[in-house]
């Protein structure tokens, strides 16, 4: 028996030291993870390991978000009512607030913070409990202090029309407020006035259809306001979608894009490097991964895999690996290169929402 433990200790060993070693650039992230219970767990890339669980006031953390510079992490409740702020690295909580109150509901359906995290932009719907019956008002775009916890302005609509969603970013220096409706609207973000449109329902050349462009969000994207992901359009001729690698300026309003071949519904991840990019195709039996030459502007590789009806795809912060997560409490690793299945890990806990921060102090 002392032998078989002897073994099983060696065997452990090993695997902690594999983990460690396959961090080859010495580059590492630490994931902040929402779950059902009062904490986010904080999973390190480099041990594989739970590292810290982060206290918060209210069970089920929904949705994270984290702050531009990466000190402070937003934590949304199952209800999109409260948030709580938490300050990192320090993982304490600084305050939670929300704009509820009585009969009152208001969800809170998306958020941008501004770099200087004295403010956000805030979409939000309220509904009103009366006697008989519910009020629903009509969506709206606020200032929110973040010192004082308080509503100071409100955001009008572009061409007064209210949309049913509305998504933000603020340029790099805090000066202009990106609101992306069906037009590309930049606001300045002391005043609120329009200061540029940018159509980017139009084709952007002769012959060419609608094209959706990228403003996803990755954890390795290194230029500020330059965006590089995967568009669709649709071929006017042939009737038919196609999908493409495309790298937009924001600022510049500038689009480089090259088709690459039919639209198969690929999602898309940027690698740490920024020249390669990765994504899954997901149907029901029928999981594939892949890969993206970003400088030969091609498919690079593809696989089928045994996936899961949910999940989603990172790259590790050194690139050797990609992981698949979401939903569930298992992460499972394979080889960057290969698409070879590495192994799985497991947590005590099923995650809601992912936040990764590169290189954590």
């Amino acid at each position: 028996m002392r032998g078989i433990a002897a073994v099983v200790a060696f065997v452990c060993a090993l695997a902690g030291v594999r983990a460690v070693e396959a961090q080859g650039n010495g580059r590492n992230a630490h994931w902040y993870m929402g779950n059902y219970s009062n904490e986010v767990i904080v999973w390190d890339e480099a041990t594989e390991e739970v590292v810290d669980r982060i206290p918060v006031k209210r069970a089920i953390s929904l949705r994270l978000g984290v702050s531009e510079d990466r000190s402070r992490l937003y934590v949304m409740d199952p209800f999109f009512e409260t948030i709580e702020i938490i300050a990192l690295p320090s993982k304490e909580s600084i305050g939670e607030f929300t704009l509820s109150e009585d009969a009152t509901r208001t969800w809170i359906r998306s958020f941008e913070v501004h770099p200087s995290q004295e403010w956000m932009a805030m979409f939000v719907q309220s509904r009103t409990k009366l006697a008989d019956r519910y009020r629903i008002d009509e969506p709206t775009i606020l200032r929110f202090d973040l010192t004082t916890y308080e509503v100071t302005d409100t955001i009008p609509w572009p061409d007064d029309e209210s949309r049913r969603s509305a998504n933000f970013r603020f340029s790099p220096d805090g000066d202009l407020l990106y609101m992306f409706t069906d037009d590309l609207i930049a606001l300045d973000s002391e005043t609120f006035e329009e200061v540029d449109r940018w159509d980017i329902t139009e084709p952007l050349e002769p012959g060419l259809g609608e094209m959706r462009l990228p403003f996803g969000r990755s954890p390795y994207q290194e230029e500020d306001g330059v965006y590089t992901g995967l568009f669709r359009m649709t071929d006017p001729l042939q009737n038919r979608r196609l999908m493409g690698i495309a790298t937009v300026d924001l600022a510049g309003q500038d689009v480089e894009f090259h088709p690459i071949g039919p639209d198969e519904g690929v999602s898309f991840v940027l690698s740490p490097d920024g020249t390669k990019g990765y994504g899954l195709k997901s149907e029901i039996g029928h999981y594939e991964m892949w890969k993206f030459d970003l400088e030969g502007r091609r498919v690079a590789g593809r696989t089928t895999f045994a996936g899961r009806p949910r999940m989603a795809l990172m790259p590790s912060a050194d690139g050797t690996k990609l992981y698949i997560y979401n939903a569930g409490s298992t992460i499972d690793i394979y080889d960057e290169e290969t698409f070879e299945f590495l192994r799985t890990v497991t947590l005590d806990a099923d995650m809601t929402s992912v936040v990764v921060v590169p290189d954590p102090g």
